[in-house]
């Protein structure tokens, strides 16, 4: 989870999820996997070897190591189903659910 702290990586994943949402709303679903898919896992091969501990002490690090544990994590990959639903049938309320989903471990997590 820290690797998605690096700020390289951050803003591919934010540009794989703006490309990808265009071409799920537009029913593209092979335009939103090779956008996602080349942005994020583009950006994880360009960072393999590249030392990430020390993203732990920063903002975003401690944002993103809130997903480090299990149900965070599986919290973290399940708010996509209704968003990519939502895009998908135009449905607003199901694109806020997910993202209320991918946030509602924070939460728990700022309030120690």
């Amino acid at each position: 989870m820290l690797q998605h702290a690096h700020p390289a990586k951050f803003v591919a994943e934010i540009l794989g999820i703006i490309w990808g949402s265009y071409f799920l709303w537009i029913h593209n679903w092979i335009g939103a996997i090779i956008s996602s898919v080349i942005l994020f896992l583009g950006s994880t091969v360009a960072l393999s070897n590249k030392p990430i501990e020390y993203l732990a002490d920063t903002a975003l690090g401690k944002i993103m190591l809130v997903y480090a544990t299990p149900a965070n994590f599986i919290f973290y990959n399940v708010s996509a189903l209704p968003v990519i639903y939502g895009l998908w049938t135009h449905q607003g309320l199901y694109i806020a659910a997910g993202y209320s989903l991918l946030l509602l471990p924070h939460l728990w997590a700022w309030k120690r």
